[in-house]
């Protein structure tokens, strides 16, 4: 399923754009499904998370969108998508929300089955719902999965985003892909 040996690969407290209750430590992805140990999550070293607001969004028989609100001004939202891919099986994809953008890390390892899926809805919720300008993925480069993901997502319509873009973090060891929403297109058919 999902190695919890890694830390985040988005330095989240150490980007301007990105500033988020996270930061990085040996534990469980930002991203993993299974439940964080809070003295591995920012906040955590007195036994607390950092105080946020958890409230549900969205839901319907497929999808269920919950987000948490920080309490303190500006840190981003973290959303949490569940899809529900069959009747026992659900694909779960958290990220985070800033400046009008949501930013999605693959884990590292396999991904679980029902995964395609549960991106696709997530995309399709953030661009209807969410009204945000891109959707951001981002995985390390050193991945021996690496090619296979490059060309599943640009599949899907992601584009490699070059170095130095101004909307994500400086690391050289993660390759970043953005999947640009049209919002005028959509505003049009309302």
């Amino acid at each position: 399923m999902i190695n919890t040996q890694d830390s985040s690969i988005l330095p989240l407290s150490n980007c301007p754009q990105l500033q988020c209750c996270r930061h990085i430590v040996p534990g469980p992805l930002w991203c993993s499904d299974a439940p964080h140990p809070l003295s591995k999550i920012p906040g955590g070293r007195g036994g607390s998370r950092d105080p946020c607001l958890s409230a549900l969004i969205y839901k319907d028989e497929k999808i269920t969108v919950n987000q948490d609100v920080p309490v303190h001004e500006g840190k981003p939202h973290i959303v949490h998508f569940q899809y529900k891919v069959t009747e026992v099986k659900t694909s779960s994809w958290d990220a985070v929300l800033s400046n009008q953008s949501l930013f999605v890390e693959i884990p590292d390892g396999l991904l679980a089955d029902g995964s395609k899926e549960g991106l696709s809805a997530l995309l399709e919720f953030a661009e209807e719902k969410m009204k945000v300008n891109y959707v951001f993925i981002c995985f390390r480069k050193s991945r021996e999965d690496r090619a296979p993901l490059l060309k599943t997502f640009s599949f899907l319509g992601f584009e490699i985003v070059r170095p130095g873009h101004p909307s994500v973090p400086s690391r050289p060891d993660v390759m970043f892909m953005v999947y640009p929403l049209d919002q005028n297109s959509s505003s049009d058919e309302e």
